[in-house]
């Protein structure tokens, strides 16, 4: 009796350790996958256009643009939308506070990076950033 308890116990003994084996053999994974993410995702770099080449299979994609503030104008939530012109047009709505104290005006040359986005029927581009030129 004694021998096949203690059989069992090296049997068990056994499983436990292939068991924290394969538990760390799946966090070390992990932590590389998400690596590898992270990575994936910092290396996306944006698609310099012109405006009149955005389309909408464009929906999702990064992109850069450049141009001039055509308009500007503030809705009542204190958004703003501006209109960006580089001889064609393309709303950028300003809904992220960070860029809402940018000191530009209508005239000003920007250079926008940012997400190609349609709401109603329109294509616009939801900007990560910006830079005044």
């Amino acid at each position: 009796m004694m021998f096949i308890l203690k059989k069992f116990h090296m049997k068990l003994s056994i499983k436990i350790e292939k068991s924290k084996q394969i538990t760390l053999l799946v966090f070390i994974l992990s932590i590389i996958g998400l690596i590898t993410i992270y990575i994936s995702v910092k290396s996306v770099k944006p698609v310099e256009l012109k405006i009149n080449s955005i389309e909408e299979s464009m929906n999702g994609m990064l992109v850069k643009i450049n141009g001039k503030i055509d308009n500007i104008r503030k809705s009542k939530s204190g958004n703003f939308y501006w209109t960006v012109n580089d001889g064609s047009n393309i709303t950028v709505p300003i809904l992220d506070n960070k860029f809402k104290n940018l000191d530009v005006k209508r005239g000003d040359s920007v250079e926008i990076v940012g997400l190609v986005t349609k709401y109603k029927d329109e294509l616009e581009v939801m900007p990560k950033e910006i830079y005044s030129r």
